[in-house]
């Protein structure tokens, strides 16, 4: 019965009355639900945005391992254990203190956009989702700090600053600052993805500064097709996204510069792998076949997704659920292959 109200609990579709009752229900027939109803919240409050915020980085740390195979033999497999679980788990918390704090000052945006989100849906009250900002914004810093070391506990608190600028004060309503915000984000993410590798793998070769900028400018250029699927809440939250100041008039040209943006940053790698194969300017990177095979394979792979996210983006007719599709899954693996694409490239840097 317990197992089928958290069913019921987790249904996007009920309403927050019918959220409420069900929760009232828990608690008289088992009145110790405390760690599955934060589970519960836990899980609401992180799955939408888990590809971006748990499975890049995952992503990100197996691909950082990917051109160096035998220090990968040479690793035990232990430390492998410790790095991946570290990943994840850090990760975890590197996406709570972000997400508890975009839902606690979002409400009403989540009411129009994603009412399954646990503040919303009537799973968890404003003061509570405060609350537990204000323990996980302590706690997670300190959680890096043992885990990774104290660079990581910086950068936790750089991104908890970061969000706060943004999202909270002066929270600039400009869509220059939603790209920036998550290209910044991403930058810190794969810093700190080093970082937690190399608390267990001191040998490790860190990649030049280049890596996390080329990355991050991506980003800057291209996330913007996250906005296009959530459109309709943020113009009546006076959101200013770049689909809100095109408006519908515009819609259709800002699409076809989005999807050339996309397409044209996707077919670059392609282009620079090709050139150093035909210049053989890089004796190094060509006379390492595992390098250099890698290079080719992701830079295709990331060339088809981007090509696919593109042209969706253009041929979308305004269909939110189709947007996101677009965003969630085609745009998603474009990012993967980048990530993949770049470990390759400055392997031999």
């Amino acid at each position: 019965m317990h197992l089928h109200l958290l069913c019921s609990l987790n249904q996007q579709s009920n309403s927050t009355d019918e959220h409420k009752a069900i929760r009232a229900r828990m608690q008289d027939k088992h009145p110790v639900t405390g760690v599955h109803q934060e589970l519960l919240v836990t899980w609401r409050l992180l799955y939408a945005n888990a590809r971006e915020g748990l499975v890049l980085p995952v992503v990100g740390m197996l691909a950082r391992f990917l051109p160096t195979p035998g220090l990968l033999e040479g690793t035990p497999w232990l430390q492998l254990t410790f790095v991946l679980l570290k990943t994840v788990f850090l990760f975890i918390c590197h996406l709570y203190v972000f997400e508890i704090v975009n839902q606690v000052t979002s409400v009403e945006e989540d009411r129009i956009n994603k009412p399954q989100r646990p503040i919303p849906s009537g799973l968890l009250t404003v003061a509570g989702g405060r609350k537990r900002w204000s323990i996980s914004w302590i706690v997670c810093p300190l959680l890096a700090y043992y885990l990774a070391g104290s660079q990581a506990c910086c950068l936790f608190i750089w991104y908890q600053l970061w969000t706060f600028f943004c999202y909270v004060w002066p929270s600039i309503n400009h869509f220059m600052f939603r790209n920036a915000f998550a290209s910044v984000g991403v930058y810190n993410m794969f810093r700190l993805i080093d970082q937690i590798i190399h608390s267990e793998v001191p040998s490790f070769p860190l990649p030049p500064t280049n890596f996390y900028l080329v990355l991050s400018a991506w980003v800057m250029l291209t996330v913007h097709m996250q906005e296009f699927h959530d459109s309709e809440g943020d113009r009546k939250m006076n959101r200013r996204t770049l689909p809100v100041i095109a408006g519908p008039r515009w819609d259709g040209a800002l699409r076809w510069a989005t999807a050339f943006l996309v397409m044209g940053t996707g077919i670059t790698p392609l282009v620079i792998t090709s050139k150093l194969y035909w210049d053989g300017e890089n004796k190094e990177f060509l006379n390492q076949p595992w390098i250099y095979n890698g290079t080719v394979i992701t830079a295709v792979l990331h060339v088809i997704f981007a090509f696919l996210s593109g042209l969706r983006c253009a041929f979308s007719w305004g269909k939110a659920a189709y947007d996101r599709k677009t965003y969630k899954r085609f745009y998603m693996l474009a990012a993967y292959t980048m990530v993949c694409y770049l470990s390759f490239a400055y392997s031999t840097v």
